[in-house]
This record gives structure tokens, C-alpha cells and sequence, in this order.
């Protein structure tokens, strides 16, 4: 199965959460927001959320400014 995740292909070899999205990429899920296809996913369902072959993931970092 092949995500686009903010803009770079990758493959997985299983369907996946999108919680464990985070584990398989080795990111910190800290202050992250996502979107799949355009659409915010609420953190709160996250655990929930399968990811489909051809899904366009976009992950946000919160980053504090002054």
C-alpha cells in the first residue's frame, strides 16, 4: 500500500492507523495536526482513522513564534 505523506511516497506493508503512522515514520506526534485528503482528522480518532492505498497525508508541526 502506498500514502503520500507530506509529499514523499511511502510504502507500507500493512493497513495502518493513522496513530501508528507516527511509530512506522519515527515521528513525534507532539503538537501535531493532520490532514488526509484535505480533510482534518481530530487527534481524537486518530487510533481509529485506517489509512487507504492512495491516501495524501499532510502532517503540521506547531512551532511557537514571536
Amino acid at each position: 500500500m502506498q500514502v503520500t505523506v507530506n509529499d514523499k511516497i511511502v510504502t507500507l506493508e500493512q493497513v495502518l492507523v493513522l496513530e501508528k503512522l507516527f511509530q512506522h515514520l519515527s515521528i513525534d506526534a507532539a503538537g501535531a495536526a493532520i490532514a488526509i485528503n484535505d480533510v482534518v482528522v481530530p487527534k481524537t480518532i486518530w487510533s481509529t482513522t485506517l489509512l487507504k492505498n492512495g491516501d495524501d497525508i499532510s502532517i503540521f508541526k506547531m512551532i511557537a513564534g514571536g
